[in-house]
């Protein structure tokens, strides 16, 4: 296993706590709460910026991606049901897959877009547990497009930084303080200044913070960058489909009110086959080919 593949899991692991702490701070506003963490994220990397000179295409690119995916993702949230928020901005993986051949000279197999499929549904399976179906009516119609926009921007955002190789790490940071600051500007923009003594801050929030800023929103901004820039996104973009699965499992081991159904066994399934489905394809291609030159 090489280290791009390890740093992609690592990034499922982290990403599949983000929806447990969020939960202990959800009476804090969304773009508050996002410019705190964000910042958090930003630290490690600070006293590297002098490696950060990059083009400015680069910087639009990565700023447009991170923040707006979060800053969508989060208003979307706010104005439709949560269950179908997530199915829809869970589309990510599934672009990335398969937008990979637009920045890479890589091809998709029919294992990849199979795949990508099977994981698809999987999410399906895994983000419809609530029994209410969709509901795509007109009251909620901003928050769903908002969630698909917020798909397509990380896609976008992992697709382009997989055509800087060359560029530093610690750039992840920049990219993390500037949405940060965006948010929060943000924030204060749409509530002022005395929003911030209006919030009910509880002594815990800033364990939240830290714990988001560090993992989830934070260290994980730095080994998916790696993972994408250094191994093969149609893998890594296909593995992701773990990530609302292992959040489930995690919440339903904290929470008690949520269960872990025979349903999610088998997405996890649809999940794990759609995730190697592609590679599998590629191997018996090669092996193919091999196998008759030889």
């Amino acid at each position: 296993m090489g280290k791009p593949l390890i740093c992609a899991l690592m990034t499922i692991i982290m990403w599949s706590s983000l929806a447990a702490l969020t939960i202990s701070i959800k009476h804090i506003p969304s773009l508050l709460s996002v410019g705190l963490v964000l910042l958090v994220a930003a630290i490690p990397g600070l006293r590297y910026w002098k490696h950060w000179h990059l083009p400015p295409s680069i910087w639009i690119s990565a700023i447009i991606g991170m923040f707006g995916y979060h800053y969508l993702l989060f208003d979307a949230f706010s104005r439709a049901p949560a269950m179908s928020v997530n199915m829809i901005q869970y589309l990510w993986p599934l672009f990335i897959v398969l937008g990979t051949p637009l920045v890479t000279k890589v091809k998709l197999n029919a294992g990849h877009i199979i795949g990508a499929l099977m994981g698809f549904v999987g999410v399906l399976l895994t983000l419809s547990q609530d029994n209410q179906g969709f509901n795509f009516n007109a009251e909620n119609w901003l928050g769903y497009t908002e969630a698909f926009i917020a798909a397509i921007l990380w896609a976008f955002y992992t697709l382009s930084n997989k055509r800087y190789t060359n560029m530093p790490l610690s750039a992840v940071a920049g990219f993390c303080l500037i949405s940060g600051v965006l948010a929060l500007v943000s924030y204060i923009a749409i509530s002022g200044f005395n929003a911030f003594q209006e919030v009910n801050w509880q002594w815990q929030d800033g364990l939240s913070i830290l714990l988001l800023g560090l993992g989830p929103m934070g260290l994980s901004f730095y080994t998916w960058d790696y993972a994408i820039r250094h191994g093969d996104p149609r893998t890594v973009g296909s593995l992701s489909y773990l990530t609302p699965l292992l959040s489930v499992a995690l919440m339903a081991a904290i929470y008690s009110d949520i269960k872990l159904t025979w349903l999610h066994l088998i997405a996890l399934a649809l999940v794990c086959g759609g995730a190697s489905l592609g590679q599998l394809v590629q191997h018996r291609k090669i092996k193919h080919q091999t196998y008759y030159v030889n």
